[in-house]
Formats: C-alpha cells, sequence, structure tokens
C-alpha cells in the first residue's frame, strides 16, 4: 500500500503527543505492508462519514483514509476515538 499525508493529517499529527506519535508510524508501518492485518482493525465508516476507512493505532487512537485505487491510500487524520469521529 502507498500512503499520502494530506495537510489535515499532518496537521492533526503534530498536535499529537511523543507517544501517539509512535502508535501511529507503528499502525503504519503495518498498514504498508499488510493493510488488513487484523490488529489494525481496518474497517469502513458509515453515515455522513461514507466512503472513509479507519484503522486503529492503538487503544484510542484512529487514523481515517480514502482508498484511491487498490494501492494508495490518502490519509485524512488521526487522532483519538472522540476527536476523528
Amino acid at each position: 500500500m502507498i500512503i499520502r499525508f494530506l495537510p489535515s493529517f499532518n496537521r492533526a499529527y503534530r498536535k499529537l503527543t511523543k507517544q501517539q506519535r509512535d502508535g501511529i508510524d507503528t499502525a503504519l508501518e503495518l498498514f504498508v505492508q499488510f493493510p488488513f492485518d487484523p490488529r489494525l482493525h481496518n474497517h469502513k465508516l458509515r453515515g455522513d462519514k461514507s466512503g472513509v476507512r479507519s484503522i486503529a493505532a492503538g487503544f484510542d487512537l484512529r487514523i481515517l483514509y480514502i482508498e484511491e485505487g487498490t494501492t494508495i491510500a490518502l490519509l485524512l487524520t488521526a487522532g483519538t476515538h472522540d476527536e476523528v469521529y
């Protein structure tokens, strides 16, 4: 999987703590190799976020992205469950 970082993701990432950024980095390393690894809890969102997917990056951390084809993911944002939903 090829990932592209949107400015909104970069802004959200900079606001996270060091520990949270480490969790995001670890999840993204796994995501690049195995996008549907069960540890990521990769799933489609519904409602007003229809078309967006979510992966877990720790207990309360989520990364939201949009698929662009089958090999590219546009990262939208990252943060706690309450922040991104």
